[in-house]
Parts: structure tokens; sequence; C-alpha cells
């Protein structure tokens, strides 16, 4: 993924504004399933210093068998730096399911938007920063699925991904518009009758938001001015055979 300045900057409020959670004597780990070692292992390093190895038993079972959200504010920060880090791509915890662990609400946790203001708009502007950054990123940089994914990791914290959506519409980058036209063919959205059973099944309300944007004719027309912007570029292919997709 691209790292332009807002995104960095963003990472370095997170720390700041989550500085205060220090490192406990135990974090706690389930012994049913994870050692002493384990624990260990967060504490071996400074925490801008573990790498996504160090973090990727935590990052993935954090509150659910591992601590409490005091524990998770203390490696917030890091986490999300790692997932904004290519050389992170594989190996750790998918962004979606990162980001579900802001809306975890049980007896060691509460959702994000609970939490003091400061940590609030520190978070509301890495997802802002990592989202401009997505969308500017080449495609092969991205995995797979892309922007897409990225957009469903969001929407996992955010009941509202329309803020998102409007910041995409008005995206003039090459990137953003090839990131836009390979969501459309490669996920069969705004066509599908139904989102997957992975993440998106469990965000139906912001997943019929996509739908419902792909659908509007600004979106169309961006597709096709930017198909006679770029028509002799090698991806403009990909611009015309997502733009027969939408709807007229």
């Amino acid at each position: 993924m691209l790292l332009t300045q807002e995104l960095a900057d963003s990472i370095e409020e997170l720390y700041l504004v989550f500085e205060s959670y220090r490192l406990k004597e135990s974090t706690g780990p389930c012994p049913c399933c994870h050692s002493t070692q384990d624990d260990t292992q967060l504490r071996s390093k400074l925490l801008r210093k573990l790498d996504h190895k160090d973090l990727a038993k935590y990052a993935m079972d954090a509150l659910y068998v591992w601590g409490d959200e005091e524990d998770f504010k203390h490696f917030l920060p890091r986490i999300f730096e790692l997932l904004t880090n290519p050389e992170t791509k594989y190996g750790f915890v998918d962004a979606e399911s990162a980001f579900l662990k802001l809306m975890y609400e049980a007896h060691n946790a509460t959702p994000w938007r609970s939490w003091p203001a400061p940590e609030r708009r520190a978070i509301t502007r890495y997802f802002r920063a990592t989202w401009d950054a997505v969308l500017d990123t080449e495609p092969d940089e991205l995995d797979y699925r892309g922007a897409y994914s990225w957009l469903c990791a969001i929407a996992q914290a955010e009941h509202n991904i329309s803020s998102f959506l409007d910041r995409w519409l008005a995206a003039s980058s090459v990137n953003a518009h090839r990131n836009l036209a390979l969501m459309i063919s490669r996920e069969g959205v705004p066509n599908l009758l139904k989102p997957d059973s992975g993440y998106w099944g469990q965000r139906r309300e912001q997943w019929q938001q996509l739908v419902d944007w792909l659908r509007l004719p600004q979106v169309k027309r961006k597709l096709e001015l930017a198909i006679k912007q770029w028509a002799n570029e090698p991806f403009g292919g990909e611009l015309f055979d997502a733009a027969v997709l939408l709807p007229s």
C-alpha cells in the first residue's frame, strides 16, 4: 500500500493518543489457547519494533481469548501500522478481523464509539487516511480483492460507509479509477443479489450502501470519463469492462 504523508501522520497520532496504555505484567492469554511464551514474545521488543510475526497470534485472538481492552489499546497503534505495511500483506491478521475488534462488546471491552473523543478521532483519521492511500495504490500492490476488501474492513467498524464512497467518487487518480473498475469486474457488484458469506455477510447494510452507490449515474459517468481520458493506456480495457457492467 502507498504510504502517504497523511497515513504516516495518522499512525503517529495513534501512537500519541494511545501511549498511556502501558504494557502490563501479563496480557492474560487464555492458557487453553496460548502459552506463557506467547505472552513473553509480546514483551520481547519495544512496541514499535514488534513485527507481524511477534504480533500475529495476539492480533488474531485479542479480546476474545487474550487480554482486555487496555491491552488491546496498547498494541492497537502497532497492529494498525502493520496492516498498512506491504511487507506484512501475508502472514498477519486480516484488516477485517482487526477492525471488527473495535466493535467487540463484553465484560472486558466496549465498542470504540464509546471510547474517549481523542481516541475516536484518531481512529477515524486513520480510517480515512488508509482509505485514501488504498485508492491511490496500484492494484497489483494490494491483495487480489483490493479496495473491495479494505472497504469491507472499514465496514466492520463503521455503520455508515457513505463518506468513504464519497471520497472514492471524488478521487481523481488513475489508480482510484482502476481500483473501482477491478472491483466491479472481479467482485460482480452491483449485480450480486447478496454478499458472500464472509465479512461482508456480517455487514449487509453497509454492503447494500456500496451496491446502491455503484448504481448511481455519477459512478458510471466517472468511468465513462476515465475511458475517454485513458482509452489508449494498457488498462483502458479494465475501465471499459467495468463500465458496461453498470446499469444505464
